[in-house]
């Protein structure tokens, strides 16, 4: 049964934080390949069961990095040229990189992306898991553990799947 709410699934990665970083030391001994194609039905699953669009609570509490490419693709979407996008719509994180401006997302209208054809990168690809080498992302994962059902849903099918106590 997959967990949706977003109160239970905060409280619950709270709780099973010891557990949680416990299975992440776990993975990190296991064969990257192995781990990639037990996590790619278990995901395929979880999305096809759990609706973005009910949630949007990623465009509310992260901030995407802002690329190159996706300045083509906001200078097309906005009909702003990139000084004006980098002026109004980005700002400095502490790496230097440039991210999205504020949270929630100033695109988001509802639990949709106004710009969702010419959204970031980093958003298009959010929440990362299908992507080769899921051992390699895994501070990120338990960082999404209590903001995306989908992230939290896999995680948990995964112990499962592993029989991790």
């Amino acid at each position: 049964m997959l967990i949706t709410d977003l109160e239970l699934i905060r409280k619950n990665s709270i709780k099973n934080e010891d557990q949680n970083w416990r299975f992440r030391s776990y993975l990190k001994m296991q064969d990257d390949n192995e781990i990639d194609l037990v996590v790619k039905p278990i995901l395929e699953f979880v999305q096809r069961n759990i609706d973005c669009l009910l949630c949007g609570n990623c465009c509310r509490t992260i901030r995407p990095t802002i690329t190159k490419g996706d300045m083509g693709k906001l200078k097309k979407e906005l009909k702003l040229n990139i000084y004006e996008i980098i002026e109004k719509y980005t700002e400095k994180g502490e790496d230097e990189e440039l991210l999205l401006r504020g949270k929630p997302c100033c695109f988001l209208n509802g639990n949709e992306c106004k710009i969702y054809k010419n959204r970031p990168f980093d958003c298009e690809s959010f929440p990362h898991l299908h992507k080769k080498r899921f051992t390699s992302r895994l501070f990120g994962i338990i960082d999404n553990l209590e903001i995306c059902p989908i992230v939290y849903n896999v995680y948990e099918q995964l112990k499962i799947k592993l029989n991790f106590r």
